[in-house]
């Protein structure tokens, strides 16, 4: 594993905080805070539903933005959004 090196993921202000308002992501910022005691860390459940919030997220800009597109994944939204927020 010597010669694995990280990959760097460039992540846009504007991406970043449109997602943070995206309707239900702070809801489940609320859930995960609630259920601390639970064994799942953020790459459990939580990060799970950050995922499908991201991919609702990705289709809506996709449908109602034309001329716009987002260079960053589902996952890469949610991860960013769990270690930013």
């Amino acid at each position: 594993m010597e010669n694995v090196k990280h990959k760097s993921v460039f992540f846009d202000q504007w991406t970043a905080e449109l997602f943070s308002n995206f309707t239900g992501v702070t809801d489940q910022w609320t859930w995960a805070q609630q259920n601390k005691d639970h064994s799942a860390p953020p790459s459990g459940l939580y990060r799970e539903s950050l995922i499908e919030k991201a991919e609702d997220f990705i289709e809506v800009i996709e449908r109602h933005f034309e001329g716009t597109s987002l260079n960053n994944t589902a996952e890469e939204i949610a991860d960013y959004y769990i270690i930013h927020y």
